[in-house]
């Protein structure tokens, strides 16, 4: 206290010496607070000794900062003392603040600076009182009072008119706008003791949506004026609406992929809808996100083949603007990668010094852009792509080249298109090849006059094979040679007596293979006492034939009988069965002991029978020409692939 005393004498002996600083008149608003700045709001302290003091009329000590209060938040001692914010507003700590101004609080204050490497300054304030000038009004155009809080909602090129009145006829109070926290030109009019103050926007834009006007009255220096404030409404069509495909417009069939549609600048934020051709999407995984000025729709869609070239369009609806259509659409090309035609793996054989020729035929859409080869040391070549005739989406492509020891092994085939490699790629066994391997046959029928014989061909060797009989007499004369690709045989007309043998044997180009021999049991012809030893056999022939029938009659007689006797007893005894529920026309029927959960649950799998094998599955085409025709008949022209396109010797 003695402290605040000698800065006392201080003060009042330089203010008796005339050092004082000029006065500044400041004004302060009745009933509201008022801070008063410290020169200006420029002070800031050098260091931990500087500090400051009011005083007022030169004689009452108000303040002191820092204080006792203010010490304990100072973190470093080291550190300038300057202007610190609290929250969003920054307030000066050298400042000194009145709580509800009233008239006692008038007069003159002093700001004195101790610094701590230079000398002290001081600062003096006259404060004077002024009545307040009234919360101001806005209103419109209409001169109707808003009191929402907001104008509109406006559209795009409307006009904007906002009006600011103060009940007040003091000549220093001001009247202005300030749009967005910056100051409109502050002019105004006074008529008949009221100030008004307007702004007009013609043409009004979208810079104007969520725009905060705010009408201001100040007729004071140090207290805060009085405001009222608006903010503008707008609906808005959107400014773009866009897919968001990354410019790749390729969608693998039955793949999922998410698509976003994003809107921009819609206001407020639109309904999105999905359509794919004339279909409403709605099963699809659909949400929305608004975040300011953007809305986004995503959509995971997996499209068929059947949806290829049909336009995926999304749909911004503003409820505001009902006539008005914002879209956006793509066309979508749907199509998958190559998939090989075969699941089993072939074998090639192939020869040292001899060209190789290898036929890979893929389905694919759209077409590949090209075949590579894959051997098994790592090696690969590549290949041009050429259509199948006679197939959509079907495509083949040759390898011909010269063998080498590296290449036996597995060989690997794969097509690549825009929608990607060939996940699972054809392949080929490469073996070392030479002539066929002998067929094993069977004599399947023998009758008078006539033999079957049917082979089953062996490997091939690498060359297309064909499998020769020829039958010989017991001298081993050949007195017949026939041969077949299929390996099968039909020999009629052989009526010598004698026991024949034939000798079965396949060729290739490279050669033939091994002969096997089969013993053909030669049948003599019916003689007329077989025929008379025959003849009661085949009197009692038709006797036992309607014996058989008799007897199928009485037993199916039998069967009916049982069921008609089964079926009386259950009707009798429905009487005495609880289980047994009446319906509404009389009749019963039993009430299940499962529930229909439980009966698809129990259902019983029935396996359909598969279709017979093809006989000529060792066809030199790399697909067997026999599909699932029952019976396997000839190849059509369509399932031949011819492989006269150009190939590539490496």
């Amino acid at each position: 206290m003695m402290f605040y005393r000698i800065i006392l004498c201080v003060s009042l002996a330089a203010s008796v010496l005339g050092l004082d600083s000029d006065v500044v008149v400041l004004r302060a608003v009745r009933g509201r607070d008022a801070r008063l700045p410290c020169g200006q709001g420029k002070v800031f302290l050098d260091g931990p000794d500087s500090y400051v003091l009011w005083l007022k009329n030169d004689r009452d000590f108000i303040h002191r900062f820092p204080s006792d209060e203010t010490e304990p938040k100072i973190v470093n001692q080291n550190q300038i003392f300057g202007t610190p914010c609290d929250s969003v507003l920054c307030y000066d700590d050298t400042s000194l603040l009145l709580k509800r101004v009233s008239e006692q609080d008038s007069g003159i204050y002093r700001c004195r600076v101790h610094y701590q490497a230079s000398p002290s300054l001081d600062y003096v304030i006259d404060v004077r009182l002024v009545d307040s000038p009234g919360m101001p009004k806005i209103l419109n155009e209409k001169r109707e009072e808003i009191k929402r809080g907001y104008v509109g909602p406006l559209s795009l090129g409307s006009e904007l008119t906002l009006i600011c009145e103060v009940d007040d006829d003091q000549p220093d109070t001001l009247v202005y706008w300030r749009r967005n926290g910056v100051t409109l030109e502050r002019a105004h009019t006074a008529i008949g003791g009221v100030l008004r103050s307007e702004v007009r926007v013609h043409n009004v834009t979208r810079d104007e949506l969520d725009a905060h006007y705010e009408c201001v009255a100040q007729n004071a220096d140090v207290t805060e004026p009085l405001t009222t404030s608006v903010v503008v409404k707008m609906y808005l069509p959107p400014l773009d609406v866009e897919i968001r495909l990354n410019n790749n417009f390729d969608f693998e069939a039955g793949q999922p992929r998410v698509v976003d549609c994003v809107v921009v600048g819609c206001v407020p934020p639109p309904a999105i809808t999905w359509h794919l051709g004339d279909t409403l999407l709605r099963s699809t995984v659909h949400k929305e996100l608004h975040d300011g000025n953007f809305t986004v729709s995503s959509l995971t869609l997996a499209p068929s083949l059947r949806d290829s070239k049909r336009d995926l369009t999304c749909r911004a609806h503003n409820s505001h603007l009902p006539t008005s259509v914002f879209e956006d659409k793509v066309t979508l090309n749907v199509g998958y990668r190559p998939i090989c035609l075969t699941n089993r793996e072939e074998t090639v054989g192939a020869v040292l010094h001899e060209t190789e020729t290898v036929t890979c035929v893929v389905e694919a859409s759209p077409k590949p852009l090209q075949f590579s080869w894959t051997f098994s040391d790592s090696r690969t070549l590549y290949t041009s792509v050429k259509a199948v005739v006679g197939h959509h989406n079907r495509y083949s492509s040759t390898l011909t080249w010269m063998p080498r020891d590296s290449d036996v092994g597995l060989l690997l085939c794969r097509a690549t298109n825009s929608f990607g490699e060939q996940k699972r790629p054809c392949s080929y066994t490469i073996t070392t090849g030479g002539p066929p391997h002998a067929p094993e046959c069977v004599v399947l029928q023998s009758y008078p006059n006539a033999v079957r014989v049917q082979c089953q061909k062996g490997w091939d060797g690498g060359r297309i094979q064909i499998v020769h009989l020829e039958l010989l007499n017991s001298d081993g004369t050949v007195f017949q040679n026939v041969s077949n690709g299929a390996g099968n045989f039909y020999l009629p007309d052989i009526i010598d007596n004698r026991n024949l043998t034939a000798l079965v044997y396949a060729s290739s180009s490279r050669g033939r293979s091994e002969a096997k021999t089969i013993n053909l049991q030669n049948i003599t012809p019916l003689s007329s006492s077989v025929a008379t030893d025959e003849a009661p056999i085949r009197t009692w022939m038709p006797w036992l034939k309607v014996m058989c029938g008799t007897l199928a009659l009485a037993a199916a007689v039998a069967a009916s009988a049982v069921c008609i006797k089964l079926t009386m007893v259950k009707r009798d005894s429905s009487e005495l069965n609880p289980d047994l529920v009446p319906r509404s026309d009389g009749s019963f029927h039993r009430e299940p002991d499962f529930t229909r959960e439980e009966r698809l649950l129990g259902t019983t799998n029935i396996t359909v029978n598969q279709l017979p094998a093809c006989q000529n599955q060792y066809s030199s085409t790399p697909i067997p020409p026999c599909r699932v025709h029952v019976g396997c008949g000839p190849p059509t022209p369509q399932d031949t692939y011819t492989i006269s396109q150009h190939t590539y010797y490496v």
